[in-house]
């Protein structure tokens, strides 16, 4: 039986980082993935200048690819429109590339990861064996769970199937505007939203609410004469319904950890992931370190509720008039 001190099941932006601080901090440590990478995933794989100075913090000289964004664009009942540049960028990022590079940097000091599905746990005082589908054992003290929205992990904790937020998503031609779109309607489903972000090589466009399906995305493309793709469909855990377990942690998406309003998940990966590490580096427990967090998550729900109202919608729509203090706003919230 394989022996390690922390075992992270998933090789995406939260494992990755998690790993590769671990192993910075001296840590022995595994990162099992079904996948083989480079792997694609479905995500707009927008970073706001929080998450890509927080990369810039954890890993110091990182270099990746993206698409820098500065000229946004909202709209809403599509009568009402407001664009601007912003003072900051957004980095747009391909994430089968991305995700790949951030598995290297871990993997260049030494972190190993196998292939492998997680099929279940057991605890015991020494700690946990974890047993994958292969048949294969690993006994351990830490079990990281950052095998995304759809967590075996967290599944196997719950002992349920968890529903969330649904996203359907498209590859299409690259617009030669280069602008970061996002557009509300109060009559898309609850929470529902439209956006086009462009990367290097294409336009991923999409639309997502609590229960999306082919047809309503179908709908809302064509209203914006957009030429229809295959597309590739993903839904995001938005809850923190789970036992907490001091030696068991869920990160990332596993955790249910991206933003409520915008569904931005990779700034959550790496905060979870740090703080996943300093809570095994410390020894203190996972729900301490990431206190602040929880409650926040709890305010944006409340938060989201009252932004996707059709109220509120509507006021939006009418402050569009005054592109510069949406600006502000749209600033103001972004880098708070």
């Amino acid at each position: 039986m394989k022996k390690v001190d922390v075992l992270i099941i998933g090789a995406g932006p939260a494992g990755s980082m998690c790993g590769y601080l671990l192993k910075k901090a001296g840590i022995d440590c595994m990162i099992v993935d079904h996948a083989t990478f480079p792997r694609d995933k479905v995500c707009g794989g927008g970073m706001s200048p929080k998450c890509w100075q927080l990369l810039e913090e954890l890993i110091p000289d990182f270099k990746y690819d993206y698409n820098s964004i500065r000229h946004v664009r909202f709209w809403v009942e599509e009568d009402r429109c407001c664009e601007f540049e912003t003072s900051f960028e957004f980095r747009l990022v391909k994430r089968k590339v991305f995700d790949m590079q951030l598995l290297e940097q871990y993997k260049s000091l030494g972190g190993e990861v196998l292939k492998g599905s997680f099929l279940r746990y057991d605890e015991s005082q020494d700690g946990l064996t974890v047993t994958l589908k292969s048949g294969e054992q690993i006994a351990c003290r830490y079990l990281v769970g950052a095998d995304g929205s759809t967590s075996s992990v967290r599944h196997f904790m719950t002992g349920n199937d968890d529903n969330g937020f649904i996203i359907l998503e498209q590859y299409v031609e690259k617009s030669p505007d280069n602008v970061l779109e996002v557009g509300l309607s109060k009559n898309y489903d609850v929470n529902g939203y439209y956006y086009r972000f462009p990367n290097g090589e294409f336009d991923v466009i999409g639309y997502g609410d609590q229960s999306s399906t082919v047809e309503k995305c179908r709908e809302v493309l064509r209203q914006k004469n957009s030429s229809e793709a295959k597309f590739r469909g993903c839904h995001i855990y938005l809850k923190n319904e789970y036992p907490l377990n001091d030696r068991v942690i869920l990160i990332g998406d596993a955790g249910g950890f991206a933003n409520r309003t915008t569904c931005e998940g990779i700034k959550a990966a790496f905060i979870t992931a740090r703080h996943a590490a300093e809570a095994i580096t410390s020894g203190r427990p996972f729900r301490e370190v990431n206190a602040r967090l929880f409650k926040k998550m709890k305010k944006e729900d409340l938060f989201t509720r009252f932004f996707f109202s059709p109220s509120t919608i509507w006021f939006l729509g009418q402050l569009f008039r005054w592109p510069s203090l949406i600006k502000w706003c749209f600033e103001r919230a972004v880098r708070h």
